[in-house]
């Protein structure tokens, strides 16, 4: 093999080994072994999700034992579609960071290519001759642009605070999913609990018609108050299915919250509720301007801006010069013709004339994506301050109601067991009894209803802050706000 054909066969052989690398190692579409993360895009995705864990690559598995709030939290973060799909296209928006910066190096391509001609055709002397034709050509290219009037820059910044949006969007979804994870559960809690009080209901309904059934058969009470306590152990019956169905459609959702099946068998640890908790006491501007700072909606809006101020400065250099670097190494063969060994070198401007106003409507409509975005911003800050004014008083009510609630249900049943003992003596009547075990039975309810509020309000407020990563702004012995 001459010198010549050495050349070109270490410029092929240059040009697939880069090809080589630039593929994964297998199939696997999620591999990224050898997908080098030169401009660290990922550590600049974590640095901006800070708190919080790219469920990508984690094991979510399922624990053998009793789920707490935490572990439910945990499993949503992990597997739940929203939150992966959101923490992809972070990831993703990574990558684009990582394209855009790229153009600040140069580009290499090799290409080859080896022919055979057959038949009549025009040798390079210009003669027409029917011998085979042998064509082997090889060459590297270098394209480095230099400067382009702003371009490059501006879609860098842009990508960039497309990454803060993305970030940020990833971490709103996450802390939304934390709050769909703490209404699932509760929602649970409070299931059972009605369930729990169906049945207390149900059983106190018996064993007062079967009080009632005792004073007709001794002719102390009427054939009425007996079908009067039958009509309330009807209705206790039929709450008590109804609860049934409640129960199993909350451990449904809280299945699909957490990434599962909705038949998937669950078993809850909860924790009591404390039976006393803290005033809130924090001023209202405060919490307006923390929420400000951390809210990760709002920061995704102002990110969203900053892409589409720096996407103006793309549009206005699209109209403008570029000055770009070439260099090139060309070898080729071909039989009958002089052999060709050269290198090319050259400075290029690019000085675009006139492109039909492209570039005009291009500003124009990049000017018009900034001022919508500039509303979004506003109407997130609005949003975050009812988000916070509505969070704070939800909970305050919540606090309100737990304390109420606590004396209404002793005073309840303790008001049940006196009609009841009455109605027993020959005192009382039958609508006594009734009206105090329908009371007993609405403070039931309204204490489940006032525990299940407390929990999800105080995770209602923990996202309007923007604290919500998690479960420890939930701990009972933290004060909230």
């Amino acid at each position: 093999m001459n010198t010549i054909h050495r050349k070109i066969a270490l410029l092929i052989t240059a040009a697939l080994l880069a090809a080589a690398i630039s593929l994964p190692a297998a199939a696997d579409p999620h591999s990224d072994l050898f997908q080098p993360d030169v401009f660290g895009t990922g550590a600049a995705l974590r640095h901006r999700t800070s708190g919080l864990t790219d469920p990508w690559g984690r094991d979510c598995a399922l624990p053998a034992d009793a789920l707490t709030v935490a572990v439910a939290v945990d499993l949503a973060l992990c597997r739940n579609p929203a939150t992966r799909s959101a923490w992809a296209a972070a990831r993703e928006q990574a990558a684009a960071l990582g394209q855009a910066e790229s153009a600040w190096l140069p580009s290499v391509v090799a290409t080859g290519a080896q022919t055979r001609t057959y038949g009549e055709h025009v040798d390079p002397t210009g003669n027409i001759v029917s011998s085979p034709q042998n064509s082997r050509d090889a060459a590297l290219n270098l394209s480095w642009t230099l400067y382009d009037f702003g371009g490059r820059g501006g879609r860098i910044k842009s990508a960039r605070s497309l990454l803060d949006a993305a970030a940020s969007t990833a971490s709103s979804v996450s802390q939304q999913t934390v709050l769909s994870a703490v209404q699932g559960y509760y929602g649970v809690v409070a299931g059972d609990a009605v369930l729990l009080a169906a049945k207390t209901t149900e059983g106190t309904s018996a064993h007062s018609l079967d009080i009632a059934r005792s004073l007709r058969d001794g002719g102390v009470a009427t054939q009425g108050d007996v079908l009067q306590a039958e009509t309330a152990h009807d209705l206790a019956v039929l709450a008590g299915v109804q609860a049934t169905a409640a129960a199993k459609l909350a451990r449904g959702m809280l299945a699909v919250v957490i990434g599962s099946s909705a038949d998937q068998a669950l078993k809850l640890e909860a924790e009591p509720v404390p039976a006393e908790v803290p005033a809130l006491a924090a001023r209202m501007t405060d919490l307006m301007a923390e929420a400000a700072r951390q809210r990760p909606d709002l920061a995704a809006a102002l990110a969203q801006r900053d892409a589409a101020e720096a996407n103006i400065t793309v549009a206005r250099a699209t109209g403008r010069p570029s000055i770009s670097f070439q260099a090139g190494r060309n070898l080729a063969d071909t039989t009958g013709d002089v052999n060709q060994n050269y290198n090319q070198v050259g400075l290029y401007i690019t000085v675009p004339i006139f492109s039909g106003f492209n570039v005009a409507y291009g500003v124009r409509q990049a000017q018009a994506v900034l001022e919508a975005s500039e509303a979004n911003v506003e109407q997130a800050r609005l949003g975050v301050s009812l988000g916070v004014w509505n969070g704070y008083y939800t909970l305050d009510s919540a606090n309100q109601q737990l304390a109420a609630t606590a004396t209404l249900t002793k005073t309840a049943e303790d008001n049940q067991e006196v009609a009841l003992g009455r109605y027993k003596s020959g005192v009382g009547t039958m609508i006594d009894v009734l009206t105090a075990q329908s009371a007993a039975a609405s403070a039931r309810l309204l204490r489940v209803n006032a525990e299940f509020g407390w929990q999800v309000a105080r995770a209602q407020l923990a996202l309007a802050l923007g604290r919500l990563t998690g479960t420890e702004p939930l701990h009972t012995d933290s004060s909230l706000p």
